[in-house]
């Protein structure tokens, strides 16, 4: 278990978090204290990612960016698409 310090940021407390940890800047979680265990809850970032991303793909969807199968085979059929 790796160690983290808890910092004053203005009238409140925080902590930073190593890169590999998995939180992103900005991410809102959720969090939970149980006795002396404070428990952090990524699924609300999780959902958030997702959502973006669907939201992407939409767009993408929406200003006609998709191909059909053929048009895959087409163009990416030398890279093995469709075999």
């Amino acid at each position: 278990m790796q160690k983290v310090k808890v910092r004053r940021i203005g009238n409140s407390l925080g902590v930073i978090l190593p890169k590999d940890s998995g939180f992103k800047a900005g991410e809102c979680l959720t969090y939970q204290k149980n006795g002396s265990i404070l428990q952090l809850d990524l699924s609300e970032a999780q959902k958030s990612q997702n959502r973006k991303l669907i939201e992407e793909s939409f767009r993408d969807f929406e200003e006609g960016n998709t191909l059909t199968e053929k048009e895959m085979i087409k163009e990416f059929g030398k890279y093995g698409w469709g075999n």
